[in-house]
């Protein structure tokens, strides 16, 4: 273990190694809160582990810190090729399925602890993950927090089969190459605070634009939304929370400053429905496709609803209250100072 050197003091990453593929050796990056400040409660809380997106990584420390006083032990997972586990020579969010992630998902959950199982508190394509974990491995996820996860095309399930067949032909002939020509920095614009935002993150881990898009990584995106339409609901509590409205287009306008540029949330609500019987869907008024990245109002929003979702879902015996000095949740982030797929394709 380390101190973390983008969350600061009080964050240690652990390396996760996962053998070599075509590019070379492959590495994890488990980060961890330290609990040593954390007041404990007699029915302890379940972990949580935070899962970001496509082109990003794990980051918002106020949030991790918010989480660490309520009582949860928190830990974050930075997947292969993202962020802190992206190796020089790498191709950025290269993979050519989702159950890859298994490796890097079974060795974190076997860190936290066999008897301890988390809840996966995920970010959009990293929603998408770790529905599908959950899918596939029953038992071993507490729960399910997904923060505008994609779990659907733009335009519902009819594009995604149509869009099936070609994309897989392009991916078998582009593999790691782009297929998507370079995003929009709408998000940036948003939210970073060199754009005249409020957030402070890692241009370079998480670009304006993100990174080139791979050919096979789309069609790992697309076949996993289309095993997670097929398969049946889960058995675990679901939260997830998305913006109320979309803006979508190749021009950045002040809408977008609060709402998801990213993503359909029409269709990424319809899709969320049948994630369980225990799901809860809320729209956030005001909220970005970052939930967490929001203006205050909406990130203040989207973090009462998921301390409100933990506590009637894992409830536990009261405990004291948090430190007056604590960090503040809601603020902007501060830049510290210090197995393989499955045959059935």
């Amino acid at each position: 273990m380390s101190t973390d050197p983008l969350l600061g003091e009080g964050y240690e990453t652990h390396r996760i190694e996962l053998g070599v593929d075509e590019e070379g050796p492959l590495v994890a990056t488990l980060i961890h809160r330290d609990a040593g400040s954390t007041r404990t409660a007699d029915a302890p809380r379940p972990p949580v582990l935070l899962m970001h997106g496509w082109s990003d990584y794990v980051l918002d420390r106020g949030l991790m810190e918010h989480l660490g006083r309520r009582g949860h032990d928190v830990w974050g997972l930075d997947l292969r090729k993202h962020g802190r586990s992206l190796l020089p020579g790498q191709t950025a969010t290269e993979i050519d399925h989702l159950s890859r992630y298994d490796a890097e998902i079974g060795t974190s959950l076997r860190i936290i602890g066999r008897d301890r199982p988390p809840v996966l508190l995920a970010h959009s394509t990293g929603g998408l993950t770790a529905a599908l974990w959950a899918q596939r491995n029953p038992g071993t996820v507490a729960g399910l927090a997904l923060n505008s996860p994609w779990l659907e095309m733009h335009l519902g399930p009819v594009t995604r089969a149509l869009a099936q067949v070609p994309v897989r032909m392009l991916a078998e002939r582009l593999r790691e190459r782009p297929i998507l020509p370079a995003g929009s920095d709408h998000i940036a614009r948003a939210s970073h605070r060199d754009f005249g935002g409020a957030y402070d993150y890692d241009l370079a881990l998480k670009p304006p634009g993100g990174h080139p898009f791979p050919a096979v990584t789309l069609n790992a995106i697309i076949d996993g939304q289309r095993r997670l339409a097929a398969a049946g609901p889960l058995a675990i509590p679901v939260l997830v929370l998305h913006a109320d409205r979309s803006r979508i287009g190749p021009r950045f306008s002040e809408q977008m400053r609060r709402s998801d540029s990213v993503l359909n949330v029409r269709t990424l609500a319809t899709a969320a429905a049948a994630l369980s019987p225990q799901v809860r869907i809320e729209a956030v008024p005001g909220a970005r496709h970052d939930v967490f990245l929001s203006d205050a109002d909406a990130r203040a929003r989207s973090i009462d609803l998921l301390d409100e979702w933990l506590e009637t879902s894992f409830p536990r015996t009261p405990t004291m209250g948090a430190s007056a000095h604590a960090e503040d949740p809601r603020a902007p982030l501060q830049a510290p100072s210090g197995e393989e797929p499955p045959d059935d394709r």
